[in-house]
């Protein structure tokens, strides 16, 4: 009877997590959320730039929340409407919170009653993230075909206790990958008509922001699902150092996603300089 009870209330805390999350998205900025944001991306306060800040924070943050409490009510409400579909809500969760960062950071941010003129600054996407966290998307994508294409030459121990095809962790991490730096370069593409210089190093900071939230993120789940290849390739292994190899290079992959996560709060200041 208690475990019943303790599973309706996490059912029910579950199922308000999405108001939850639409009620702190539309919150105020606080003064720590501002000085936090100013300490993570360098940027100056002055009258230009405060107002500018508080409302492309409120917006980016609007639209990360709103499309993670979108994605969490997406099975009920879809269940509620006849529509049967899987129930991963968490998985759910996660796609909408990236896609309302990636939706966001392609809005326009400057005021219209402003004059604008072009922003010719040239960008790059090292930029905006760093080269290292590039080269390990690629890698993670080399190394989980590495380990799909040992698992299906070498030897085994025995037969899998599953159903269906070793390349399945390649192909999303492949897929996973290529979403990230497509995203990203669009993001970083965007353009930038400008009122003042200052805007423009506030506009650099959001859209790092968010390309470091696709980034980390992407990364992180490539990593983990080249760490799902490594471990599935070398549970199976006969040879002994094979086995061996591929459980330490599993749990490194995995440590790698961990660490990749850290990038999507990560300080970063562009470091570009402007042609005034």
């Amino acid at each position: 009877m208690t475990s019943m009870w303790g599973y309706r209330v996490l059912d029910v805390l579950w199922g308000a997590l999405p108001v939850v999350l639409a009620v702190l998205a539309v919150r105020p900025v606080s003064p720590g959320e501002l000085n936090k944001f100013v300490i993570r991306y360098g940027i100056v306060v002055t009258p230009g730039t405060h107002s500018a800040m508080k409302w492309y924070i409120r917006t980016g943050r609007c639209g990360r929340l709103a499309g993670a409490a979108i994605g969490l009510s997406a099975h009920p409400v879809l269940y509620a409407l006849g529509v049967d579909v899987a129930n991963p809500s968490l998985f759910y969760g996660i796609i909408g919170y990236l896609f309302g960062a990636f939706v966001t950071a392609l809005f326009p941010r400057t005021p219209r009653a402003q004059p604008r003129q072009a922003s010719l600054a040239q960008r790059r996407l090292t930029d905006y993230f760093p080269r290292v966290g590039l080269i390990a998307l690629g890698a993670a994508v080399a190394v989980a075909g590495l380990a799909v294409a040992i698992y299906e030459l070498e030897p085994r121990r025995a037969q899998p206790d599953f159903s269906g095809s070793s390349t399945g962790g390649l192909v999303l991490v492949t897929i996973v990958a290529v979403v990230t730096v497509v995203a990203i370069r669009t993001v970083v593409a965007r353009s930038q008509p400008i009122t003042s210089w200052e805007l423009v190093a506030v506009d650099d900071a959001m859209r790092a922001q968010a390309v470091h939230t696709l980034g980390g993120a992407g990364l992180a789940i490539a990593l983990f699902g080249a760490s799902s290849c490594l471990l599935e390739m070398g549970g199976y292994a006969a040879p002994t150092w094979l086995h061996v190899a591929g459980g330490v290079a599993g749990a490194a992959a995995a440590a790698g996603a961990l660490l990749a996560w850290g990038l999507v709060g990560a300080a970063w200041r562009v470091p570009r300089t402007v042609e005034r």
